[in-house]
């Protein structure tokens, strides 16, 4: 397989220590099509607090955020910061409408989509609502991944069965949803290992398709409130990672927006 590579001429601002590209959702659309059909390797990370928070004491996170070909602003707070940086045509590139734009505009160049990763039967679930939702999509495989518990890395050989499937399939872009940091640093591992041109991450994108989880009302994820609604459908899993999230994202983003004053 090919090098994962960086698109050219692109504006990105750096949110705690990671390089975060200005796009909207057409602009992050149309550069994924464009890699697809130059052949052009690459993973996509898309980015919220968490993950930048994390990846400021997670070396191997920050190097799949390096390494990435894009690094989208998946949250509001997010895109806040960088309009607060000058790139004021940045938006908001949500996991799940990448997901659901993407499959719909790729009906017309063809492009072929593979679904690896989620809870037991939720890929599958996943693939079949794009399908209903986008006639004419083509899914070449959907299937779970073995089992990692927190704070897992990537081991040699575990996911022989599943890189040997996509192999007798290939895609065109391999939607991987494992939840950060896993799904970062499993498409980091796997560059040049998997018959797909793009990786992207897409975390609960799959959960929300399938239908297995809840997605909050358009008007707080516009409004930056996503994380309370999830919080309260989650609060067990959710909760200690905002604990330690949103305190330390608040302190670090105004300490950098302080330094950025004129």
């Amino acid at each position: 397989m090919i090098a994962d590579s960086h698109p050219s001429e692109r504006r990105r601002t750096v949110l705690l220590g990671t390089a975060v590209d200005c796009l909207s959702l057409d602009g992050a659309v149309a550069a994924i099509l464009a890699a697809t059909a130059a052949g052009r390797a690459m993973h996509v990370c898309v980015r919220d607090a968490h993950g930048l928070v994390r990846a400021r004491r997670d070396a191997a996170l920050a190097e799949a955020h390096r390494s990435a070909g894009l690094v989208t602003a998946d949250g509001m707070p997010l895109v806040w910061l960088q309009r607060l940086s000058g790139a004021r045509q940045a938006e908001r590139v949500y996991g799940p409408d990448l997901l659901d734009r993407l499959c719909d505009r790729g009906r017309a160049h063809g492009l072929r989509h593979a679904f690896l990763g989620g809870g037991v039967g939720v890929a599958e679930a996943a693939a079949t609502a794009m399908e209903r939702r986008h006639p004419g999509l083509t899914v070449t495989l959907a299937a779970p991944l073995p089992h990692r518990p927190a704070g897992h890395r990537p081991q040699p050989g575990e996911d022989a069965e599943a890189l040997a499937a996509l192999a007798a399939a290939p895609a065109d872009v391999l939607w991987v949803g494992l939840g950060t940091p896993k799904q970062e640093l499993w498409m980091h591992a796997n560059r040049g290992r998997v018959a797909a041109s793009v990786m992207i991450g897409v975390g609960a994108a799959f959960d929300f398709a399938a239908g297995t989880k809840l997605q909050a009302p358009r008007w707080m994820q516009r409004s930056g409130l996503e994380w309370s609604f999830r919080l309260l459908t989650e609060p067990r899993r959710l909760g200690p990672r905002y604990l330690r999230t949103i305190p330390a994202f608040l302190a670090l983003a105004a300490a950098e927006a302080w330094r950025r004053q004129p």
